[in-house]
């Protein structure tokens, strides 16, 4: 707030009032630019500014005439009544500019006043004196949310200016921010309101403390303003944010906003939430429900009304969050009679109202203020009533008024609109198409055709006289130039002269004003892709609407929006239909594919729906390589609940690839099928070679980025085949070239996804212990830290399970307890088997034979009724685990039979750890049988299926065995070396962890292996 008394420049709400008592103040009319002007003197008093310096601030990379700056240098003194022979305020300096001369101060106003400084905020003491209590709670640090809700034109927005306004004059520090849902478009955009706040407190006066705080609380907001990054943080955040969900976007919001308000008191306002999209709700419902105190304070805008649909976003909401009272509502309720000559005794001096004026105006309006300022010109208009600086007076009988005026809010808009001149109602109907980035005068002027100035000066004309549009501020454009704006006073007047129109006019002024945000925005396209998107559709320009949901589900996906994605590809879908057919069909298929990922990221058991639906499409438009694809893809997400399903769709893909005739493309199907049905049905030799093959024909393409993908998946097939080593350096190398490649939607990769498993696996068998915990430490916060609850929870698994190679099965079994209620939904099906493998084991080795027991059968059953993904190796660990319960049991016969069953399974593989373990155990169970010849060549077998091999994991187990069945039959010599390669591979083990991490205590102190390091120390 700036004083130079009698004025007040208020820069929040960018307005001047005149008036030395705040309760007797009175709003000074000035257009955006004049504003602009004023303000740049009132920042700048007592030096001289050039011409120049004042047209490169006002009209930034654009070329303006001089005369234009006189101009409104005659509206700003106009306005304050300044004389420029003998000027207070502003002096002019021939040939050089200006200089403002009149004292110059911030101002602070003393407590909250209830009556409208505008003089024409009536009947809303009530209201107004419960939104300040509700901030001076706010102040005290408890957070408010308060919506304040009414019908159409019942005074909402009205209420909400004039609060902020006397906010803003009590607390000078006050940050305000302010965003609005927007009916055309603003639904489909996720979080739109709150980023329009955003993005007003980051251009503020103190804009780079609000942008350093959302670069260590909200980097995930932070990177939806790319303008506001440099190269190097968007690179940093890039990788940073690699995985991020909706549900850490929320968390981080709820935390900035806190962190903003510790520093000055925080007021967001979100308007029309009648129109809210999905995110922003979840959003508010997070700032309800935090605890931590903090000076911050919502006020969101809506009509009841128009929440009645069950699945609008606040139909549960807000009876919630006043259920647990967490919100206030402010109802705001018709005016009363007494309120309406209050109003018409606030534009007159005059006490005394004609007779029955009042009691008129209030059976016409109902008490709706909106409707009462629409009668009451439409009345002046038509020459039945008049006012001058003295009193209201009637020009007819009642009755003729009672008669003449209309009964309908939209019909008096619409006689309103009828008495224009044809000039001004085109520029109405111009501004009735456009909303959001295409609310400046340039772009409406554009639209009309018009020259910008010519129609600022049509706009300012329609604000003065009729109270149609208002001045609205200004809005930065891409292009670096600010423009004035003028909204709609409501939007019942845009609805009823939007209507008004003929639906070719309308097509047009959209298909205009398209076009010229498109090459407003040709750079950066997605920033504006939802408005472009309504203004297409309603130009019926079918393909370029469909191009813009596209893209704006793309901007939705990088919120983490997932339901907004798919409702706007749903939405994309549909319009499809009106394409001609071979462009429909080309389009449906790429939104089917872009839909079907965003199920998958999701979880969402319709992605397999989807790209069923894809591969048909495709299949009839003879589009070969996306039917592959689509198949190809499919495997994955239906491998959760049904392998033998999977195995046909691979064999599907296969078959097709013949048709295929690019020979990249075979080779690139071969290698992603074989290596999943791998993944689905088990190990296959030749499978494995001919995606060797295959990968070897791909890396002739040159493409690091597509070698990447496909090695990354490959690395299954090394791992699985003992390849521990070259499976973690390719795994490492292929994440690097995935992250500098800076996909756009990384999280839909499923390449990306498996990196992140493989690594660890290799790292656990090939015994880097420390390193392998350390990695899955760091993906277990950051999917902690980005909401992914499934990923956070399949890593914790993976970290249990080496947790059980180093006997500390207390961890196994807490961390299994912990984790196997998540796994119930039917798409969890193989890790929960997984889990109930991991947690048979350590029960067993804990001596907890029945629980074991119970774990163990339990997964087998589940494995024999419906076979999914992977199935084939957890079954190497649940037969490792029952062979092991049974001989602890001393039942030798279910032992054998157990033991024989691991065997087979595992000599069905390439993977030497397992084979190895399954001869090693078959030893003991022989040992126990005191078969001592099948022992001695049980652990022949072991040796040497390890020879040539790094295999840790089970090597120390077959060289103790080893050793112990030397000793029984009484060859020490033989047994020496083994004992000794024993305690060198577990002490090699246990020094991967670090000599702190309690891990390594627990494995060095395991009785079977404390047995073998102390052979060693007695020796």
């Amino acid at each position: 707030m700036k004083e130079f008394p009698p004025f007040h420049l208020d820069t929040v709400n960018q307005c001047l009032w005149r008036g030395r008592d705040r309760t007797d103040q009175e709003q000074v009319l000035l257009t955006p630019r004049a504003y602009a002007l004023l303000r740049y003197l009132v920042e700048h008093p007592g030096r001289l500014l050039t011409h120049d310096e004042l047209l490169d601030a006002l009209w930034p990379n654009t070329h303006v005439q001089p005369e234009v700056l006189k101009t409104h240098i005659f509206e700003v003194r106009t306005a304050l009544g300044d004389d420029s022979k003998k000027p207070l305020f502003i002096e002019t300096l021939p040939r050089r500019g200006y200089r403002f001369i009149a004292p110059v101060s911030d101002g602070a106003a003393p407590g909250l006043s209830v009556a409208s400084a505008s003089g024409r905020l009536v009947g809303r003491d009530r209201p107004l004196a419960a939104l300040r209590e509700a901030l001076q709670r706010a102040v005290k640090g408890e957070p408010q949310i308060v919506f304040v809700t009414g019908e159409p034109g019942i005074g909402k927005t009205a209420l909400v200016d004039e609060f902020q306004r006397q906010a803003a004059l009590d607390i000078p520090d006050l940050r305000i921010g302010r965003g609005q849902c927007i009916e055309a478009y603003g639904s489909k955009e996720a979080y739109y309101p709150m980023l329009e706040a955003l993005g007003q407190l980051c251009r503020g006066s103190d804009g780079h403390t609000i942008v350093d705080t959302l670069a260590v609380q909200a980097p995930t907001w932070l990177v939806q303003f790319p303008a506001l990054l440099t190269r190097e943080h968007r690179e940093t955040l890039h990788r940073e944010l690699l995985g991020a969900t909706r549900e850490r976007m929320l968390r981080e919001i709820g935390e900035a906003l806190a962190a903003i308000a510790s520093q000055t008191p925080l007021l967001l306002v979100f308007e029309d939430l009648q129109w809210v999209d999905h995110s922003t709700a979840d959003l508010i419902s997070v700032l309800a429900r935090r605890r931590i105190p903090a000076p911050l304070m919502l006020i969101a805008t809506y009509r009841p009304t128009d929440v009645v649909p069950p699945d609008h976003p606040l139909k549960a909401l807000t009876p919630d969050l006043s259920l647990r009272r967490l919100c206030r509502e402010v109802a705001l309720a018709p005016l009363g009679e007494e309120d309406v000559v209050a109003y018409l005794a606030t534009e007159s001096s005059q006490a005394l109202l004609p007779d029955g004026l009042a009691r008129l105006l209030y059976r016409h309006s109902e008490g709706n203020p909106l409707f009462l300022v629409a009668v009451l010109d439409h009345m002046t208009e038509r020459g039945f009533i008049s006012r001058d600086r003295e009193r209201w007076r009637l020009t007819g009988a009642l009755e003729d008024i009672d008669l003449a005026v209309p009964e309908n809010l939209r019909l008096v808009i619409d006689a309103q609109i009828e008495r224009l001149t044809s000039e001004e109602q085109r520029a109405l109907e111009v501004a009735s198409v456009t909303a959001g980035p295409s609310g400046s005068v340039i772009a409406r002027a554009a639209a009309s055709e018009l020259d910008p100035d010519l129609f600022e000066e049509l706009c300012d004309r329609l604000a003065r006289r009729n109270h149609i549009v208002r001045s609205a501020g200004s809005l930065d454009l891409p292009d670096g130039t600010t423009s004035p704006s003028y909204d709609f006073v409501h939007a019942l007047y845009r609805e009823v002269v939007y209507r008004r129109m003929p639906a070719g006019r309308r097509a047009r002024l959209h298909r205009h004003i398209g076009q010229w945000g498109e090459s407003l925005y040709g750079s950066q396209p997605h920033e504006a892709a939802p408005w472009l998107a309504y203004q297409f559709e309603s130009a019926a320009d079918w393909a370029r609407a469909i191009a813009y949901l596209r893209l704006g589900a793309e901007t939705a996906g990088r919120r983490h929006a997932a339901r907004e994605a798919t409702t706007t590809l749903q939405h994309a879908l549909d319009l499809s239909t009106k394409l001609p057919e071979l462009e429909r069909a080309t389009t449906e298929t790429g939104i089917l594919e872009q839909l079907a990922a965003m199920y998958v990221v999701s979880f969402d058991t319709r992605a397999v729906d989807t790209y069923e639906a894809l591969a048909a499409r495709a299949a009839s438009c003879g589009f070969i390589d996306v039917e592959v694809k689509a198949l190809i893809d499919m495997v994955y997400p239906l491998s959760w609940t049904d392998a033998e399903r999977s195995l046909h769709v691979v064999d599907r893909a296969l078959r097709l690839s013949a048709e295929q005739s690019n020979p990249l493309q075979r080779a690139r199907t071969r290698a992603s099928c074989l290596v999943r049905r791998i993944w689905v049905g088990g190990w296959n030799p030749r499978d494995a070679e001919d995606c060797r093959q295959a990968l070897e024909e791909i890396r002739r393409s040159g493409d690091r980025l597509l070698v990447a993908s496909h090695l990354i998946e490959f690395n299954f097939i090394r791992w699985i085949s003992s390849e521990y080593r070259a499976a973690r350096e390719d795994a490492v190398e292929s994440l690097a070239i995935l992250a500098d490649a800076r996909v756009e939607t990384p999280y839909l990769s499923l390449a990306h996804w498996l990196s992140h498993f493989t690594l660890p696996w290799s790292l656990l068998f090939l015994g880097e212990w420390g390193q392998a915990l350390q990695t899955l430490t760091a993906e277990i916060t950051l999917a902690d830290k980005n909401g992914e609850r499934y990923r956070a929870q399949t890593l914790q698994l993976y970290r249990a399970w080496i947790h059980l190679y180093a006997m500390d099965f207390p961890a196994v079994l807490e961390a299994c307890g912990s984790l196997l209620p998540s796994f119930d939904d039917p798409a969890r099906a193989p890790w929960r088997r997984w889990c109930l493998a991991l947690a048979g084991s350590a029960e067993a080795a804990s001596g907890r034979y029945e629980a074991a027991e119970q774990h163990l059968l339990a997964a087998r059953g589940e494995m024999d009724r419906l076979p999914v993904i992977h199935d084939w190796y957890s079954r190497m660990i649940l037969q490792g685990a029952l062979s092991e319960l049974w001989l602890a049991k001393r039942d030798l016969a279910q032992a054998r039979l157990e033991v024989e069953r691991f065997l087979e399974l595992t000599r069905a593989t390439a993977e030497r750890t397992w084979q190895a373990l399954a001869w090693e155990t078959n030893a003991r169970v022989a040992t126990a049988e005191r078969d001592f010849n099948r022992a001695q060549n049980c652990i022949d077998h072991a040796l040497s299926t390890m020879e040539g091999f790094e295999v840790p994991l089970a090597a120390w187990r077959v060289h103790d065995t080893a050793a112990e069945l030397h000793a029984r039959l009484g060859n020490n010599a033989a047994a020496e070396p083994h004992r000794a390669l024993s305690r060198a591979t577990i002490l090699r083990l246990a020094d991967s962890l670090p000599h702190d991490e309690p891990l390594r205590a627990r494995f060095l102190s395991a009785p079977s292996v404390r047995g073998i390091v102390s052979q060693r120390r007695e020796s």
